[in-house]
């Protein structure tokens, strides 16, 4: 819980923009989460186009990836048990601080002309590592700093600060490295960073949700939660699906915009533009209406076409048409993120979100593991086909995982409460 009490003004009960206008808390975790996610979206297209640049290999590009994102496999789990033992501000403002300096010797190494390609891995490696615990505080702190009656609303405009910089990050990325180079483009993503860490120090501290006792009890504790409950266990293989399957796409962008379409980095920040306003329309019709991201069906109807999205975007001829696919991909892909998180956020108590929402940040582990096999199949035959294998595999395993847990095709994940859902806190 905050160590003051919940801090709220008055406001309307209604409205996509409820838990910005009645929490001031809340605002503060706003403005981290679009500063940090501008960071985390130029990265994502600086990274990129810097390995392809230093190596000219698809492949390559997709082990930067592949890095970037193992972390999340490898640390989620523990970080799970540290968000729910230690002060969570204190924990992401570490975080952070860490992601920020990774990217300040990154362009101190660039500025030098010393950066070899190894270094970048190494980078890409730190940097994951700092945004897993930046991921799964963020999404903690979210309950802690709302009431339980603004929460489904809370989660989709975090949801919609996440996407929003997809939209400023990339297209701000894109037009820096042709003005002021590469160096000049990661020095403008660490100042994003730098602003990300002033907001979260202004952020209240939380008491820690769970007592002390054995790490490793404490850890088991947070799988047995998951594995115990039909519908967090429903929800997480439904996550776990198109982080392996459908999202390794991003990664391959730079490789559409220059082999495919023939585009520069500023193309490439136009396509990424695009996807990210398609995430914020999706992020704000969950927003706006709550019952979206409270039902199982609307997950997997989102997911569904999400797939069928990046499909279409694998075999778009010209620009134009990739740019209203990535569009549609991501409003879809929005909407069946806001929908996750606000279930996993009304379907356990505080003394165990952490370690459930490590779980759940686990699956996004699972993304460099699509990634890698991905980027050798892109080297081989080129990313159409390597994304297309990808999404096909994703919708037939969404019709299985459907077909495995019933609950997923309900319209909520609480029948016998109606819509009621379960104490949080």
């Amino acid at each position: 819980m905050v160590e003051e009490s919940l801090e709220r003004r008055p406001g309307g009960r209604g409205g996509a923009l409820y838990s910005l206008r009645v929490y001031p808390a809340f605002r503060l975790l706003f403005g981290t989460t679009l500063a940090t996610n501008a960071a985390f979206w130029m990265w994502s297209l600086l990274s990129g186009w810097l390995a392809l640049v230093l190596t000219d290999s698809p492949f390559f590009v997709g082990l930067t990836g592949f890095l970037n994102g193992i972390p999340m496999l490898l640390v989620s789990l523990p970080a799970g048990v540290v968000i729910d033992r230690i002060d969570r501000r204190l924990v992401l403002l570490a975080a952070q601080v860490v992601v920020a300096a990774v990217t300040v010797l990154l362009v101190a190494l660039l500025w030098l002309g010393r950066l070899q390609p190894w270094e970048l891995l190494v980078a890409a490696f730190l940097s994951g590592a700092g945004m897993a615990f930046v991921f799964g505080t963020r999404s903690a702190l979210v309950a802690n700093l709302v009431g339980r009656e603004a929460l489904a609303n809370a989660v989709a405009l975090t949801s919609m600060a996440q996407n929003a910089p997809r939209i400023v990050g990339p297209a701000l990325a894109g037009p820096l490295v042709g003005a002021i180079g590469l160096t000049g483009a990661f020095a403008v993503c660490a100042l994003f960073q730098l602003l990300s860490v002033a907001i979260t120090a202004r952020l209240p501290r939380i008491r820690p949700a769970a007592g002390g006792g054995s790490f490793w009890r404490a850890f088991l504790e947070g799988l047995e939660t998951v594995w115990r409950r039909e519908q967090l266990l429903a929800l997480m293989a439904l996550a776990a699906l198109p982080t392996l399957l459908i999202f390794p796409y991003m990664n391959f962008l730079p490789v559409f915009a220059r082999d495919e379409l023939g585009l520069g980095a500023t193309g490439l920040g136009v396509l990424m533009a695009l996807n990210g306003l398609g995430a914020v329309l999706g992020s704000v019709v969950v927003a706006a209406r709550r019952h979206y991201g409270e039902s199982p069906r609307v997950l997997v109807v989102s997911v569904s076409l999400f797939a069928a999205a990046v499909f279409a975007f694998a075999h778009a001829p010209v620009a134009w048409l990739s740019g209203l696919f990535l569009l549609v991909a991501g409003v879809t892909g929005a909407m069946y993120m806001a929908a996750t998180n606000t279930l996993l956020q009304l379907a356990v108590e505080d003394t165990v979100r952490g370690r459930v929402f490590s779980v759940y940040l686990l699956t996004w582990g699972l993304l460099p593991i699509g990634t890698l096999p991905a980027g050798a199949v892109a080297d081989a035959w080129g990313a159409p086909l390597a994304v297309s294998v990808l999404t096909v595999l994703a919708m037939l395993a969404i019709g299985l995982v459907t077909l495995r847990f019933p609950v997923l095709r309900q319209t909520t994940l609480w029948p016998e409460r109606s819509r009621t859902a379960p104490r949080i806190g």
